[in-house]
């Protein structure tokens, strides 16, 4: 098994292990942006799909993460299972998915969850609840049977390039294996807890 294999393989029995010891949203990640001028932001994502190309979630492209990350293209995201002390850490670039991602995922949701999709402007000022009561309303109005997908609902890929990944120990000797990316291909390196 190559270098970058393995790290997938690793993060992916340890999402496997935070999943089975009951918790909910095992998947929710901390994704870091920058925006153009350089300052950075965080917020809770839900990891939608986990491969060799890398890690999925969805979201609205005109959001603070969209903006974010069509102006720098590079984020990272942090897991942490305290149930099983465990920290994930990937770095790398985003790509947007193609289309079909995106109409797959918005399909696979609750009526619900697609007509606030479209029913909110995401991260956008709002005037009052009220307001976003009556926008919601008028996506149910709108759209009786079947709620279409919005141009703007997009996947983004996080295509790793540094991998990292923390078990916690009573004693303090923490592990942490770090996967990283070089001109010469993946290394795998232990790292001081």
């Amino acid at each position: 098994m190559d270098v970058y294999a393995e790290a997938i393989a690793a993060l992916n029995a340890t999402l496997a292990r935070a999943e089975d010891s009951g918790r909910r949203n095992t998947n929710a990640m901390t994704l870091a942006t920058v925006n153009r001028a350089g300052r950075p932001s965080t917020r809770t994502v839900l990891l939608k799909g986990l491969d060799d190309e890398g890690l999925t979630f969805f979201t609205d492209r005109r959001s603070g993460k969209g903006q974010d990350l069509e102006a720098v293209p590079y984020a990272s995201v942090c897991f942490y299972w305290e149930p099983i002390e465990v920290q994930a850490r990937v770095d790398g670039r985003m790509v947007v998915l193609a289309r079909e991602h995106a109409e797959r995922d918005f399909s696979s949701r609750p009526r619900a969850g697609q007509v606030m999709i479209r029913a909110s402007a995401q991260s956008q000022p709002l005037a009052s609840k009220a307001a976003l009561a009556s926008a919601v309303a008028s996506i149910e109005q709108d759209y009786p049977h079947e709620v279409p997908v919005p141009a703007f609902w997009v996947g983004y890929c996080l295509v790793p390039d540094f991998i990292e990944l923390w078990f916690g120990s009573r004693d303090r000797m923490h592990e942490r294996v770090a996967y990283a990316k070089s001109p010469e291909g993946w290394h795998k390196t232990l790292l001081q807890p």
